[in-house]
């Protein structure tokens, strides 16, 4: 307790909460980074191989026109990507809460307030759209090269046109991370204003 009568409750602390959570529930956790990765991975090769086709010269452009004409279903298809990311993250969420009504519970009776509940859940959520994000941006930004290169040559790849590519892993990882957020945010409100009571008489 501090001077005022008030729990104290680190951020390193409720990182190392959030980083439990996730280890007991390893297994269905990875799933939800798989499911993550995939998903920003598939969005980072739509936006990467976006970039690369209109850094081309006229002539490569007019050589790639079949492959980069539908540019409307790109978009399309990155919403839909993202879209199945913020589900996937939120249902992990969903289900994290609700397995640990009786551990909120029991954190509130051990003086923890309703902030240091919504860090340990905003915590994890954010760690699974980082983790998720940052595999899936990287694996996204190599299969779009790779898919350049098929499609027009390696002659029109060079280092500098990869390299500027790279800023889409850090974009990508950080939509990850903000739809994490996003996606998190209402169970997280909704697990922090469980009554202590009430909490340890829930069964799932």
């Amino acid at each position: 307790m501090n001077d005022y009568g008030r729990s104290q409750f680190p951020l390193h602390q409720a990182f190392l909460f959030a980083l439990q959570g996730i280890r007991l529930r390893l297994g269905r956790m990875l799933l939800v980074v798989a499911g993550v990765a995939v998903a920003i991975a598939f969005t980072n090769v739509l936006l990467t191989t976006n970039a690369l086709f209109d850094a081309l010269p006229a002539r490569a452009t007019a050589e790639a026109q079949g492959l980069t004409r539908h540019g409307i279903f790109r978009w399309l298809w990155v919403a839909v990507a993202l879209l199945i990311c913020t589900a996937g993250i939120l249902n992990a969420i969903v289900m994290s809460v609700t397995e640990r009504i009786k551990e909120i519970g029991t954190l509130k009776c051990l003086g923890s307030r309703d902030l240091h509940i919504v860090q340990i859940f905003l915590l994890e959520s954010v760690l699974l759209g980082l983790v998720g994000g940052s595999i899936g941006a990287a694996v996204g930004w190599a299969a779009a090269l790779l898919n350049f290169v098929a499609a027009v040559g390696a002659r029109y790849l060079t280092w500098r046109l990869a390299a500027d590519a790279t800023a889409y892993i850090a974009l990508c990882t950080g939509i990850s991370a903000g739809l994490a957020l996003l996606a998190s945010v209402v169970p997280v409100f909704m697990a922090a204003k469980v009554e202590p009571a009430a909490a340890m008489r829930y069964e799932v």
